[in-house]
């Protein structure tokens, strides 16, 4: 599941890795079918027409600016409290039809296809992903030149769109560097191309681009890449600099009428960062950001409610959900699960098991857990993992 992901987007993985990651666009052909299931037409329509979207999960925007959100939403009362800015579907499609694109944002917390996708993505590359959809009707532009602060994959699922992507202005963009129209004329471009269904196109941050929607209605999904970068591992070692006491000793009365006079006491204070960054910027470091990561992603909820009613004995087959976080470790005597912003906590006996359970690469049965007592401590611990969203019964997405 993970390496699909990834594979569908950018084909040869290691190439890309290798040759483009950070540093050049990738212009990917693949099946027409490649991003099936994840946007269509009908999914787009659905959500405007049936849902109660709310602001900011979608907004409008024409020639690069964003309509004024009172044209197309209102305000609705559920149970006697008001909700505002939900959408009001006939205005959207008149917008729409005016040539306004429709910015379907934060999909991965909305649509299950899309959120599955992500997490391979994220499993994948080991950095953060985000999804949003851009429907834009015939010949019609929403965004002007401009660069992002994060990587992007532009996945086009449905119609046709012509790319422009310009060399850069700001080399590796971050947050710091947005894009401001005084950073001048990005001149030719560096790539031009015309993406169909199935086709894909990374975008490295900081390489100006546009679109335009060709003879009909465009649906893509740009997942934007929010990469870890060594301003982020330093930050994270920075943030302990208050942990060293002659750190926190103030600088003298009056040290801003005379600032010169502690250049002497500088010295001194920069060679003493220099031995103390040499100590706290070591592996421990990069687990540290590592462990971050982990922590951060929401544990998979998807089957959850309606598998409380499958029943599970020696012989159910399960098998690890594939966008799960599942990271064994050891605290003392007990044995745990880091399962994303959850941590399961268990008996040090189940260690073995559990290892058995990460390492799995397809299904398996109560039955086969080794290092537990009896088949009866196996299915409590595969009742356990189920109910906790890690593992499914085969079949059950079926």
């Amino acid at each position: 599941m993970t390496g699909a992901a990834l594979e569908r987007c950018v084909g040869d993985v290691r190439s890309f890795a290798e040759d483009h990651w950070g540093r050049q666009p990738l212009l990917h052909h693949d099946d027409p079918r490649a991003f099936d299931g994840l946007l269509d037409l009908a999914d787009v329509d659905r959500l405007i027409t049936e849902t109660l979207l709310r602001m900011p999960a979608f907004r409008l925007v024409k020639d690069g600016q964003p309509l004024e959100p009172s044209a197309y939403t209102q305000t609705v009362s559920i149970g006697g409290q008001k909700l505002e800015r939900t959408v009001r579907p006939d205005r959207v499609a008149d917008e729409f039809e005016a040539g306004a694109t429709i910015v379907l944002q934060a999909l991965h917390r909305q649509s299950g296809a899309i959120g599955r996708f992500c997490r391979g993505l994220e499993l994948a590359l080991t950095h953060p992903v985000q999804a949003n959809a851009y429907v834009t009707p015939p010949a019609a532009r929403g965004f002007s030149v401009h660069h992002d602060t994060h990587d992007v994959f532009v996945l086009q699922a449905h119609g046709r769109k012509a790319w422009r992507v310009y060399r850069p202005l700001v080399e590796l963009a971050g947050p710091d560097q947005p894009w401001k129209e005084t950073l001048g004329d990005p001149g030719e471009p560096l790539l031009e191309a015309e993406l169909a269904p199935g086709d894909s196109l990374y975008i490295p941050r900081g390489f100006p681009h546009d679109a335009r929607a060709q003879e009909g209605v465009s649906v893509h999904v740009t997942v934007g890449i929010l990469a870890s970068t060594w301003v982020d591992l330093w930050r994270g070692v920075m943030r302990r600099v208050s942990e060293h006491r002659s750190f926190r000793e103030p600088l003298p009365v009056g040290f801003a009428a005379d600032p010169a006079a502690l250049e002497t006491d500088l010295e001194v204070r920069r060679k003493e960062l220099h031995a103390w960054l040499d100590e706290m910027a070591g592996p421990e470091a990069l687990r540290d950001l590592a462990e971050r990561f982990w922590r951060a992603r929401r544990p998979v909820s998807a089957g959850r409610i309606r598998g409380l009613e499958r029943e599970i004995d020696a012989a159910t087959r399960v098998r690890r959900v594939p966008e799960g976080v599942f990271r064994v470790g050891a605290d003392g005597d007990r044995a745990t699960v880091l399962m994303g912003l959850r941590e399961l906590r268990m008996p040090g006996f189940c260690r073995e098991a559990l290892r058995f359970v990460a390492d799995a690469g397809g299904p398996f049965t109560a039955a086969d857990l080794p290092g537990l007592a009896d088949e009866g401590s196996g299915v409590v611990l595969v009742k356990r993992l189920a109910r906790e969203g890690a593992l499914e019964v085969e079949g059950a997405r079926s």
